[in-house]
């Protein structure tokens, strides 16, 4: 081959390798994670496990999602929220959970049991978590309170998507005797990392999938050893 035809390649490729490497930053640790492509995973903070008792050597772990609204925290836009975000996470936790193969799995109870379960007992506002989770055939029970919800930057007049949410999660492990909190914590979330116009997106449903989408990934990670997440990803 001739010899300058091998040094226009071998400059192309430099100049690729570097184009690559500017695009996600000058950090260290990213440069590292995108040479490497370390496939290390990241503890979940609250994982749904047992660590003593009857159920520490179950295989498969049932979890109940309980998401609600918060008081006063009602937007039009938001009216499936609850069913959206429970769908969608009902998808991550298994799917986060397959991907640890010396892990348990993990079955969510669906929504629409969940719903036949609240036709039938009119009165389930006012039982107990611990009890709900009993007749649901639960070892943990999440309830997820969203508020501040949003999808645009508020001083824009609905020009930039700039998505918000307050989350605050109770975990609640089920027993023989019932039910008890076993951790709690907040989640200020955030889609897309940097705001963007609309013209980005195909429409306000399109957008608010995504963002619906990102949320219950971040709380399944809460709850499940994850693959770390990195710049190139984030920037979605």
């Amino acid at each position: 081959m001739n010899r300058n035809r091998v040094g226009r390649w071998a400059r192309l490729a430099v100049w690729t390798s570097v184009l690559a490497v500017g695009s996600i930053g000058c950090n260290p640790l990213n440069i590292a994670a995108f040479i490497f492509a370390r496939e290390d995973k990241v503890p979940a903070r609250y994982p749904l496990s047992f660590k003593e008792g009857p159920k520490k050597d179950k295989d498969e772990i049932v979890v109940v999602l309980l998401p609600q609204i918060a008081p006063g925290s009602n937007n039009p836009q938001f009216a499936t929220a609850t069913q959206d975000l429970a769908d969608r996470l009902a998808k991550a936790l298994p799917e986060m959970a397959k991907e640890n193969k010396d892990k348990k799995k993990v079955k969510v109870v669906s929504q629409t049991e969940v719903g036949r379960f609240k036709s039938k007992n009119p009165n389930w506002k006012q039982m107990s978590t611990g009890e709900i989770g009993q007749k649901l055939g639960a070892d943990f029970v999440l309830e997820i309170y969203l508020d501040q919800l949003r999808l645009y930057d508020p001083n824009t007049k609905n020009s930039i998507y700039d998505g918000r949410a307050e989350v605050f999660v109770s975990i609640y492990e089920i027993g023989a005797d019932g039910g008890e909190m076993k951790d709690k914590y907040p989640l200020s979330f955030s889609y897309p990392k940097t705001a963007r116009s609309v013209e980005a997106y195909p429409s306000e449903s399109a957008f608010k999938a995504l963002f619906i989408e990102n949320l219950a990934a971040e709380i399944a990670k809460m709850h499940t050893d994850h693959k770390p997440s990195n710049s190139i990803a984030d920037a979605r």
